[in-house]
């Protein structure tokens, strides 16, 4: 199966930024201890507001599984109300570009 690459970007309310980097860095080393997870790492936008997570999983499933989560509902009803909007999700596919 293929790796599977995730960004997740998330963009706290005014005057929520603290708050929401609170949560998020709660649920970091529970979901880096997932079975198939090869990289979660957390950034912070430089107007501060704004986070991403950047996620590299063994396959589709282990995404799946980890999407499915306790840990990870429980992350979403903590910061349901410290978003500004909702939060954007994308998958990546790895291009080769040969050489080094």
């Amino acid at each position: 199966m293929a790796k599977t690459y995730v960004t997740a970007v998330i963009m706290a309310k005014d005057g929520c930024e603290a708050a929401m980097e609170k949560e998020l860095r709660k649920v970091i080393p529970t979901v880096r201890d997932e079975d198939g997870c090869l990289r979660y790492d957390l950034h912070r936008s430089g107007y501060g507001n704004t986070f991403l997570f950047y996620e590299i999983w063994e396959s589709p499933a282990h995404l799946e599984a980890h999407g499915r989560s306790p840990h990870m509902a429980a992350m979403h009803e903590a910061t349901v109300d410290l978003q500004a909007c909702p939060t954007e999700v994308n998958l990546w596919e790895e291009i080769d570009a040969g050489g080094r």
